[in-house]
C-alpha cells in the first residue's frame, strides 16, 4: 500500500508542476523600408543569359568589343525584331555590362537631335551612325514559339572570323511575355473565344 501511496504522490505532484512558458510580447510588425523599383521578370531571365554568355564563353571577353543586336524569329528572313526581342537586346546589353563586358552601344549618333518631341541620340538611321565601329564580336539571337512560351537562343560571335565564342539559352514563359506593353498603353481589342 505504501508504494502505491508513494506513487499516487509522486504522479500528482509532477502533474502539478507543470512549467508555463513566459508571457511572450505582442508581435509588433517591424517598420519595412519601401520597397525599391523592382525589375521586370523578364529581367530574370536576360541575366541568366548573360551569365550563361560569361560562364560559356571560350574567349577572354574583357578585349572583345561587343555589339548587342535584336534577336530575330528563328524561322524568319532575320530582318525583323519584336518588341520582345528589343526589350531583350536592351535588357542584356545592360547585364553584360554588369559583369564588366566592353559593351559598345551602336546606334549612338555623333550629335545630338533637339527636336520639339525631345532630345535624341539614338537613331535607326544607318545614315547617322558611325561607318566604322571598333566592335570585335557580337551577340545575336533567335526567338522560337513554344506552346508555353518562347526559347530565346543567344550566341557571341566573333565578328570577322564568324566564330561562336560563346553560347546561352533560357525558355520564358507565355506569362511573362504577356507583360510587354506593346500598344503604348492603348486598349488592346480582342475576339471572344
Amino acid at each position: 500500500m505504501k508504494l502505491f501511496v508513494a506513487t499516487l504522490l509522486t504522479v500528482t505532484l509532477s502533474t502539478a508542476c507543470t512549467i508555463l512558458p513566459a508571457k511572450q510580447a505582442a508581435h509588433q510588425p517591424e517598420e519595412q523600408e519601401p520597397t525599391p523599383y523592382q525589375q521586370p521578370y523578364s529581367a530574370s531571365f536576360t541575366a541568366a543569359l548573360a551569365q550563361q554568355l560569361v560562364d560559356n564563353a571560350s574567349i577572354e571577353t574583357k578585349d572583345a568589343k561587343v555589339g548587342v543586336t535584336h534577336m530575330v524569329g528563328v524561322t524568319s528572313q532575320y530582318d525583323k525584331s519584336s518588341a520582345l526581342s528589343q526589350v531583350l537586346s536592351e535588357q542584356l546589353m545592360l547585364e553584360l555590362h554588369r559583369r564588366d563586358w566592353n559593351v559598345m552601344d551602336f546606334k549612338t549618333t555623333d550629335f545630338i537631335r533637339v527636336t520639339e518631341s525631345g532630345d535624341f541620340a539614338l537613331t535607326r538611321d544607318y545614315l547617322e551612325l558611325d561607318e566604322i565601329m571598333p566592335i570585335s564580336h557580337v551577340v545575336v539571337g533567335t526567338l522560337s514559339n513554344h506552346r508555353n512560351g518562347v526559347m530565346v537562343n543567344t550566341r557571341l560571335v566573333d565578328i570577322n572570323s564568324k566564330s561562336v565564342a560563346s553560347v546561352a539559352q533560357v525558355f520564358i514563359p507565355d506569362a511573362v511575355i504577356r507583360q510587354l506593353d506593346e500598344n503604348d498603353g492603348q486598349p488592346v481589342l480582342r475576339k471572344s473565344p
